[in-house]
């Protein structure tokens, strides 16, 4: 569409001349202003409803003199289930008190996050939440000399940043140690892209097989379901097939499930299987996953930005919080088979 084709919008000012007012009575208006008159604002709200006028509450903010604070989040991946726990809970908190959120996904490679971070910064918010952040520091390095910033699920080593995370190593040790215990001594692990900030899992997982005296095996299939699925289908059929799945997360786990309902593999008689983050489908399927505590650490970031917006000192604030992950064990690990 040409730039004369472009719908245009109603503004204030076309709201202002209706009404034979100011653009900033207006505005006043709009933001609920106790100093404007009854008059007035009747006229303004009366001329904005006939002229089709939509309060733009994120143009409202960036005018300043707002009361509450708006707050961006990006997020790397919004098909991944763990990230929108830790938006709900965040948002949750922030809404409690009057606050707002933008929402905007980064995506997996740099140079698209690195946008996706400064398009929110562009929009000016108090404070930014980064859920998954795996790209190029350079938006990042800018960002954090001007607002707050919360890194979640992963930690940011980066002067300004504060980080809540959860432990993958030890996660990778409760899943290996688990299965171990079982007596499984043949465990995959299906591992997220060495391309993304979680290599934690994949690390943990050898030393705790190295721990055990067992060979480990890291195989890293395309991040989404139906990549785990073609990986694990691979694994099964080309005669070496392990006892036991340890998936990078549960979207992973998930094609994995699918994959061996096709290939006729029962489990946890044939094989067992762990996710990572205990969304609520890994609860619904009853699947045995490490919980990262997401609504927790979503919930954590709320407060830690919080606090990092009421201080002059940006970096008076900066905390880096550690969680303990725990397992949840359901009905998709157990003994392995018996040889034949």
């Amino acid at each position: 569409m040409s730039p004369a084709g472009r719908r245009r919008y109603v503004t204030q000012a076309d709201v202002a001349q209706a009404a034979g007012v100011s653009r900033p009575l207006v505005s006043l208006v709009m933001q609920g202003s106790e100093h404007v008159s009854e008059e007035k604002r009747q006229r303004v709200l009366e001329a904005a409803a006939s002229l089709g006028y939509l309060n733009n509450g994120i143009a409202t903010s960036l005018a300043g003199n707002r009361s509450h604070c708006m707050v961006g989040f990006l997020a790397q991946s919004l098909s991944n289930p763990v990230f929108v726990d830790v938006y709900e809970s965040l948002v949750e908190e922030l809404r409690a008190h009057g606050h707002r959120v933008v929402l905007m996904q980064g995506g997996f490679d740099p140079e698209e996050e690195d946008h996706s971070l400064r398009d929110l910064v562009t929009l000016r918010p108090d404070g930014v939440v980064l859920v998954g952040y795996a790209g190029s520091t350079s938006a990042l390095g800018a960002a954090v000399n001007s607002l707050p910033v919360v890194a979640v699920t992963r930690q940011i080593e980066m002067s300004g940043v504060s980080s809540v995370y959860s432990d993958d190593r030890m996660s990778a040790d409760l899943a290996v140690d688990h299965l171990v215990a079982l007596g499984h001594r043949d465990i995959a692990h299906l591992a997220l892209p060495a391309d993304i900030p979680y290599e934690g899992r994949a690390d943990g997982y050898r030393k705790a097989m190295a721990r055990h005296g067992l060979p480990d095996r890291v195989v890293f299939p395309e991040l989404s379901a139906r990549g785990a699925a073609e990986m694990v289908h691979e694994l099964m059929t080309e005669g070496s097939a392990p006892t036991a799945l340890f998936c990078g997360n549960d979207v992973l786990a998930l094609g994995a499930l699918d994959a061996l309902a096709r290939l006729g593999v029962r489990v946890p008689e044939d094989i067992s299987v762990v996710g990572h983050d205990n969304t609520s489908f890994a609860a619904r399927m009853g699947l045995t996953s490490v919980d990262q505590h997401a609504r927790q650490q979503g919930r954590i970031a709320a407060e830690i930005l919080m606090r990092m917006i009421e201080q002059e000192n940006l970096k008076d604030e900066i905390e880096t919080r550690r969680l303990l992950p725990r397992l949840v064990v359901r009905r998709t690990t157990s003994l392995p088979p018996s040889p034949r």
